[in-house]
């Protein structure tokens, strides 16, 4: 029997609250977190546990990781794993959330905004510059245009979804937020 399994994402901007619960619901049935990606999740078998995760995006320099990790662990958190800005943390069931109002997860979701923008503003430039030298060009330049715009539209689209998917998160928070007010 196979020790260790790959549980695909679909996006966190999309499913951040199904992966976490996906991966609670691994975790019961003895698959442990291990190691996380842009695209999913590395697990690994070991002992079941009822555990409850959640994500926070912050960008850290070394010297602020322990103290964060630190914070984290005060309120019934254990850090499982990181990758790039993200950090996934876990706890026994009926621990306080992490992000339990809307101001606080629209914090989150900002702070996750900032680098999906980021990256999706690249690619759209990328892809407008090639799209005007295939329309203007001629020849080898248009060709190489016409090759590396066909590759960029596969990365900026999902980019341009990702970064709609996080503004749709937030705008439901703050619906919820104004709903308590």
């Amino acid at each position: 029997m196979r020790n260790k399994r790959y549980m695909p994402s679909i996006g966190l901007a999309f499913s951040e609250a199904r992966d976490m619960k996906k991966l609670s619901e691994k975790a019961a049935k003895g698959w442990q977190l291990k190691r996380f990606r842009l695209a999913g999740y590395g697990l690994e078998k070991g002992e079941p546990e009822e555990a409850v995760f959640s994500i926070d995006y912050r960008k850290l320099r070394k010297d602020e990781e322990e103290e964060y990790f630190e914070l984290f662990a005060y309120g019934g958190w254990t850090h499982v794993c990181s990758s790039a800005n993200m950090h996934i943390f876990k706890a026994v069931p009926e621990t306080t959330p992490i992000y339990s109002d809307a101001e606080s997860s629209i914090d989150k979701l900002a702070r996750l905004a900032k680098s999906v923008n980021l990256v999706a503003s690249i690619a759209l430039a990328i892809t407008m510059v090639l799209w005007i030298f295939m329309i203007f060009a001629s020849g080898t330049i248009q060709h190489i245009a016409e090759q590396g715009f066909s590759y960029s539209i596969i990365f900026t689209f999902p980019a341009l979804m990702t970064s709609g998917g996080v503004y749709y998160h937030m705008w439901k928070n703050l619906r919820l937020k104004s709903k308590h007010i």
